[in-house]
């Protein structure tokens, strides 16, 4: 039988980066920062000289950029603005950036995966990594868990055969514990002096 034709070159991706979205990323700046080291490798733009006045620089001497087409999972078609902002030394996405978080519904924490396809005309796609939601739940429970200071030691004393709690028992706590000692008392003298006990009840059957 015929060999299966081999799969396009363009099929092929080359994972280029990921960028793990920051509160500032999903939040009312409707940008994405790129990392330095990655926007310089991956997506270089040819920035102009800070006294050039062409039309590819704005009033702030920032970069308007370019347009960049990424294509995600579902095949469809992202176009963002890429440019340069001389005002804080950064690579940004915008326009078109603060779409894309709605409809993925990223949040802080999440990451982004940029890829390039292999051949001579390179495609450019983009890929969501959502956080699990429990794993989130999970790490607020351990910190929750591991601020909560631990009970305090308690001490037990021991009398006649009665384990009182001193350090950390309540006032209601002590005051039956006093009463267990009380009671544990008149046994011992019960046991030991019985003619007393016998006086005690006499005494009290005249008074009734």
């Amino acid at each position: 039988p015929p060999c299966p034709a081999a799969p396009p070159a363009a099929a092929a991706r080359e994972h280029l980066f990921d960028k793990t979205v920051t509160p500032s990323d999903v939040g009312k700046l409707n940008r994405l920062v790129i990392p330095k080291q990655h926007a310089e490798k991956h997506f270089p733009l040819q920035l102009p000289p800070p006294t050039t006045t062409s039309v590819l620089a704005g009033a702030g001497g920032e970069c308007k950029g370019v347009l960049l087409n990424f294509e995600d999972a579902a095949g469809k078609v992202w176009r963002f603005r890429y440019s340069y902002w001389n005002s804080s030394q950064s690579y940004v996405l915008t326009k078109g950036w603060s779409r894309f978080v709605k409809e993925k519904g990223l949040h802080a924490g999440d990451a982004v995966g940029f890829y390039r396809s292999a051949g001579k005309h390179a495609q450019l796609f983009i890929d969501c990594k959502i956080r699990s939601k429990q794993s989130a739940t999970t790490a607020a429970f351990l910190s929750a868990r591991a601020a909560t200071p631990p009970a305090p030691a308690v001490k037990a004393i021991r009398l006649f055969g009665v384990d009182l709690l001193t350090a950390a028992a309540p006032e209601q706590d002590a005051a039956v514990a006093m009463a267990k000692s009380k009671r544990a008392m008149d046994d011992a003298i019960a046991e030991s002096q019985p003619h007393v006990v016998f006086k005690k009840q006499c005494i009290e059957l005249a008074l009734t």
